[in-house]
């Protein structure tokens, strides 16, 4: 009878270890084969710890934050305020290989004819600012560019010098901030000469007032700022160049 119930404990152990094996954590468990495998086949055990170590590494999900480089940064930052800020439609941003594009209209960053900074636009340049901070290594230039809308009954003639006023307040006011090399800031008023949308109707002018902001990738497009330096210097050796003739003749 003794030997009888000892068999019969052994087997309900048994049945209940196997019960627990087929409902223990997979990790857990390889976690304990490897505790016993560690005294008597050491090979085996680092081996085993080396591949659910892998395995975990393959299984964890990336974080897609991590794989944003350079200006791109710059692109999320600015993304993730307008989306939280319920702006989508008064801000616009894209990202290409070449560059980070901004497009404000004028009911966020200034009002009627005024070239006085909102304080939305202010908040919104504040985010701007952040990130080019994190980014000024990889920029090229940043351009900045007003627009006004043309209306038939205006016969003011301010439009060219009112985007002009706009694209240097922006430009002023990124630059009061020493967020970057002043030097890659560039101002430019379009005026009323390149509309997006018909300014025929309320609707079609409202997007055409905008202030746009195109910040290049470094090593991607041509710099603008850097074309005029090469024209003015390539000028100026001429003009030397003209007089030292003269002088020697």
């Amino acid at each position: 009878m003794v030997t009888y119930s000892d068999m019969v404990t052994l087997l309900l152990t048994f049945f209940v270890m196997l019960y627990a094996m087929s409902t223990i954590d997979v990790q857990k468990y390889a976690t304990l084969v490897a505790s016993f495998s560690k005294a008597m086949n050491p090979q085996a055990y680092y081996q085993l710890i080396t591949e659910e170590d892998n395995r975990i590494e393959i299984d964890e999900p990336v974080d897609e934050d991590l794989e944003v480089e350079d200006i791109d940064i710059l692109y999320t930052m600015l993304k993730q305020y307008i989306d939280e800020k319920d702006l989508e439609q008064q801000v616009e941003v894209i990202k290409s290989e070449e560059y980070v594009f901004i497009r404000f209209s004028d009911s966020v960053a200034f009002r009627g004819y005024s070239d006085i900074l909102e304080l939305s636009g202010k908040e919104i340049l504040d985010v701007l600012a952040e990130g080019l901070v994190l980014v000024d290594e990889y920029i090229e230039e940043v351009i900045i560019a007003g627009h006004t809308a043309e209306v038939e009954y205006d016969k003011t003639d301010i439009d060219r010098s009112l985007s002009t006023n706009r694209a240097n307040v922006v430009l002023r006011y990124l630059e009061d901030k020493n967020i970057i090399d002043p030097a890659k800031f560039l101002a430019i008023g379009y005026g009323l000469y390149s509309p997006i949308a018909d300014n025929s109707t309320p609707e079609g002018r409202a997007k055409n007032r905008r202030v746009e902001i195109y910040i290049s990738r470094k090593g991607h497009p041509i710099s603008y700022t850097r074309k005029i330096q090469e024209a003015i210097n390539k000028e100026r050796e001429s003009n030397i160049e003209y007089e030292r003739r003269t002088y020697i003749e």
